[in-house]
């Protein structure tokens, strides 16, 4: 799908832009029809471009902190024609969307590290997360496209800071005002209530990808929970479910030990973390397996579950300091777990 030049230029804005700010607020846009919780009221910019539809508008609210655990905090929105954003199915705007971070994050430099589809209210999402390596920056971005109106939010933080709670803290503040929710068919939710039950310490975040696998094309539902609060004694609670396309178990040549090897082998090289420790777990009769690895440079204890279970491939995630390894709230979340196949 063709990505307008304004969009493109909106990008260049919110990765360069810089302003100042000190306490937090709540910050209302009634004709944006939001509210978020900027670290200070943000400066609003407009920028108008072509485009085949038209002349669009690009309205920003852009803030930095400096001082703070984030460099940037953004949030803006483009109106396109109804007759446009009507004719869009789901994927023409997941399409949208991945144009969008494509077309504009094309440094050499600059890695993307995962994509998350979510909703707001029904309506469409989905999240990116980049790393510009030579400056040791993470971004993060977050589309929605509301009837006609695509919001954009984003937050740029250093490496060192990644996983700071201000970054939910501001992407999770946001809402819409005086915006009727929209029915969809979300399969990651009536997956999990199929599969397993689990407890989180709040509500979690739900999201969907798709990826390839070398059993064919899969899909990953997750749940998610970052605490926004500084005194929680974790840093991400987490659940995913790989789905395969059939059940690999009755593959030829399959081994569950040798398949367990392979995951904690992947895990590893893709985080670049280290090994801490690994055991054979059972739950209900089904035999997993647990790790525990030490992450960026020992700052962060990861401790995972990981299960086969027919097509699927459950795992269960906990990250915290260490200091706090084997939190009273990291046990109460991997006990709380049950499979419901």
């Amino acid at each position: 799908m063709k990505i307008h030049s304004i969009l493109i230029s909106y990008f260049f804005i919110i990765i360069s832009s810089t302003y100042a700010q000190d306490k937090a607020s709540k910050f209302h846009d009634e004709k944006g029809n939001f509210k978020i919780l900027f670290p200070k009221s943000p400066e609003i910019t407009k920028k108008t471009g072509d485009t085949d539809y038209g002349k669009i508008t690009i309205t920003s609210f852009n803030t930095e902190y400096k001082n703070g655990d984030n460099l940037s905090y953004n949030v803006s929105y483009i109106d396109y024609p109804k007759s446009f954003t009507d004719t869009l199915s789901v994927k023409n705007i997941y399409g949208l969307f991945n144009g969008a971070q494509t077309t504009n994050i094309n440094s050499e430099s600059i890695q993307l590290l995962g994509t998350f589809n979510l909703d707001i209210l029904g309506h469409v999402g989905r999240e990116f997360r980049w790393k510009d390596i030579d400056n040791k920056i993470m971004f993060r971005a977050r589309f929605y496209l509301v009837d006609n109106r695509m919001y954009i939010l984003s937050v740029r933080t250093q490496e060192k800071n990644n996983f700071n709670v201000g970054i939910n803290q501001f992407l999770e503040s946001f809402e819409l005002i005086g915006v009727k929710p929209k029915v969809i068919n979300q399969k990651e939710v009536i997956k999990s209530q199929k599969i397993y039950k689990i407890k989180f310490p709040m509500k979690a975040e739900k999201r969907e990808m798709e990826t390839s696998t070398e059993y064919g094309k899969s899909n990953i539902y997750i749940e998610l929970y970052q605490p926004k609060l500084k005194n929680d004694d974790n840093l991400i609670y987490m659940i995913s479910v790989m789905e395969y396309p059939k059940d690999i178990t009755k593959t030829s040549g399959f081994k569950l030990d040798e398949y367990y090897s392979n995951v904690i082998k992947k895990a590893l090289l893709g985080r670049q973390s280290k090994l801490i420790s690994e055991k054979k777990v059972f739950i209900a009769g089904n035999e997993g397996i647990e790790v525990k690895e030490s992450f960026k440079g020992g700052l962060i204890v990861i401790k995972q579950k990981t299960f086969i279970k027919q097509n699927l491939q459950i795992s269960l995630q906990v990250m915290t300091i260490p200091s706090k390894d084997e939190n009273d709230s990291m046990n109460n979340f991997f006990k709380s777990f049950k499979f419901l196949l």
